[in-house]
Protein backbone atom coordinates (compact mmCIF):
# COMPACT_ATOMS: atom_id res chain seq x y z
CA UNK A 1 0.00 0.00 0.00
CA UNK A 2 1.09 3.09 -0.81
CA UNK A 3 1.05 5.93 1.73
CA UNK A 4 1.10 9.69 1.64
CA UNK A 5 4.53 9.85 3.38
CA UNK A 6 6.28 7.67 1.19
CA UNK A 7 5.12 9.83 -1.59
CA UNK A 8 6.11 12.85 0.12
CA UNK A 9 9.56 11.27 0.37
CA UNK A 10 9.28 10.34 -3.20
CA UNK A 11 8.92 13.68 -4.07
CA UNK A 12 11.40 15.57 -2.01
CA UNK A 13 14.30 12.79 -3.46
CA UNK A 14 13.07 13.60 -7.02
CA UNK A 15 13.41 17.44 -6.17
CA UNK A 16 16.90 16.77 -5.08
CA UNK A 17 18.05 14.83 -7.67
CA UNK A 18 16.38 17.35 -10.29
CA UNK A 19 18.60 19.90 -8.71
CA UNK A 20 21.67 18.27 -8.36
CA UNK A 21 21.17 17.25 -12.26
CA UNK A 22 20.22 21.11 -13.00
CA UNK A 23 24.18 22.14 -10.82
CA UNK A 24 26.21 19.29 -12.59
CA UNK A 25 24.49 20.70 -16.14
CA UNK A 26 25.05 24.59 -15.16
CA UNK A 27 28.78 23.66 -13.83
CA UNK A 28 29.98 22.22 -17.54
CA UNK A 29 28.02 25.64 -18.86
CA UNK A 30 30.22 27.65 -16.54
CA UNK A 31 33.44 25.55 -17.28
CA UNK A 32 33.09 24.36 -20.83
CA UNK A 33 34.92 21.53 -20.85
CA UNK A 34 36.21 19.99 -24.30
CA UNK A 35 33.59 18.58 -25.90
CA UNK A 36 33.72 14.52 -25.58
CA UNK A 37 34.53 14.91 -21.74
CA UNK A 38 31.70 17.55 -21.09
CA UNK A 39 29.32 14.94 -23.24
CA UNK A 40 30.62 11.88 -21.72
CA UNK A 41 29.59 13.53 -18.07
CA UNK A 42 26.01 14.52 -19.50
CA UNK A 43 25.39 11.10 -20.13
CA UNK A 44 26.65 9.45 -17.61
CA UNK A 45 24.44 11.64 -14.90
CA UNK A 46 21.51 11.83 -17.40
CA UNK A 47 21.91 7.70 -17.03
CA UNK A 48 22.84 7.47 -13.02
CA UNK A 49 19.57 10.01 -12.35
CA UNK A 50 17.60 7.45 -14.07
CA UNK A 51 18.42 5.12 -12.55
CA UNK A 52 17.98 6.22 -9.25
CA UNK A 53 14.78 7.49 -10.24
CA UNK A 54 14.00 3.83 -11.71
CA UNK A 55 14.99 2.49 -8.20
CA UNK A 56 12.92 4.75 -6.30
CA UNK A 57 9.60 4.64 -8.22
CA UNK A 58 10.10 0.23 -8.06
CA UNK A 59 10.59 0.62 -4.48
CA UNK A 60 7.54 2.56 -4.52
CA UNK A 61 5.88 0.42 -6.29
CA UNK A 62 6.97 -2.82 -4.40
CA UNK A 63 8.96 -4.59 -6.84
CA UNK A 64 12.83 -5.13 -7.88
CA UNK A 65 15.47 -4.33 -5.49
CA UNK A 66 14.43 -3.07 -1.72
CA UNK A 67 16.87 -0.55 -0.73
CA UNK A 68 16.26 1.82 2.86
CA UNK A 69 15.63 4.81 0.73
CA UNK A 70 11.82 4.77 0.79
CA UNK A 71 10.74 3.08 4.36
CA UNK A 72 7.02 2.31 4.07
CA UNK A 73 5.35 2.35 8.03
Amino acid sequence: MITISSLVTLLIWILVIALLVWLVFWVLAQFNPPEPIGKIVRVAVVVIAALILISLLMQVAGVGWHAPIISSP
